[in-house]
């Protein structure tokens, strides 16, 4: 019985066509690669240059007396405090509330104690042992506040979240023209750091305002991001949206009148 070429040859090219493929798929693998490692070395680039822009913006700052942050792990990174730097210093918010005691509010304590004596600060925390660490460092003024506040805990999705409890009672009906959502913690949370979702339903946002998000590159701070633009949209609130990235990304939501923050 004689053997068939043409199942012979058949059998060839299929395994040719294997080996192709996987070398195809292993291509596809080093050019993702590579492309990750750009991206890397790209947004490594974009936050020396805002650390280059924070520290000769700041050789002209007559209210920046503490000129050191630990801008690195979970903190805040440079491109978030150049920026934030540059809107206390150019927009002159008057009634701050921040999420999240850390390197940002190394910050905002300064522009109420330096620069706008007239303005006030909200600072939110519920790390007591946090407060009395961070606490001391910071400088004092009558219109600085940092606030212990609980977590309560809801599902979103079937994955649990945490927000700050009592808030809405904290804050009455001030209005606030800068928020700074960067606490609690959202890493691994689907819905974190919602309550400025209800802030807004609750009327507690200015007329002219910017709202910014740090680490907007995960996917719970998207959500949340999205729940609050549909927030400002059911109350008929006029916003424009923007980001700035360097290492870490932040979103700003702001209104009609400080969209020019957009080029700061």
């Amino acid at each position: 019985m004689q053997n068939n070429p043409l199942k012979g040859s058949i059998s060839s090219s299929e395994e040719k066509q294997a080996t192709l493929l996987e070398l195809a798929r292993r291509h596809e693998q080093r050019l993702a690669a590579v492309e990750q490692k750009l991206d890397l070395c790209y947004n490594e680039l974009k936050e020396l240059n805002y650390a280059h822009l924070l520290h000769d913006g700041m050789e002209e700052s007559s209210w920046v007396k503490n000129r050191t942050f630990d801008l690195h792990n979970w903190a805040a990174n440079y491109s978030f405090i150049y920026l934030l730097f540059r809107i206390l210093d150019k927009i002159e918010p008057r009634n701050i509330l921040e999420f999240g005691l850390g390197q940002t509010t190394k910050l905002t304590t300064q522009y109420i104690a330096y620069k706008n004596p007239e303005a006030y600060l909200n600072v939110c925390e519920h790390s007591l042992d946090w407060i009395k660490i961070y606490q001391p460092e910071l400088p004092k003024h009558e219109h600085i506040c940092v606030n212990h506040l609980d977590l309560e805990y809801f599902e979103y999705r079937r994955k649990r979240n945490d927000k700050y409890a009592g808030l809405l009672e904290l804050v009455g009906d001030q209005k606030f023209d800068l928020i700074i959502v960067d606490g609690p913690v959202g890493g691994g949370k689907n819905l974190p750091r919602s309550n400025v979702v209800d802030l807004i339903g609750h009327g507690n946002l200015a007329e002219d305002f910017v709202i910014i998000f740090d680490d907007a590159e995960r996917v719970g701070e998207k959500n949340t991001i999205k729940r609050t633009q549909a927030a400002l949209r059911k109350k008929s609130i006029a916003f424009q949206t923007f980001e700035r990235f360097g290492i870490k990304r932040q979103a700003y939501i702001v209104s009609a009148s400080r969209s020019f923050a957009g080029y700061l």
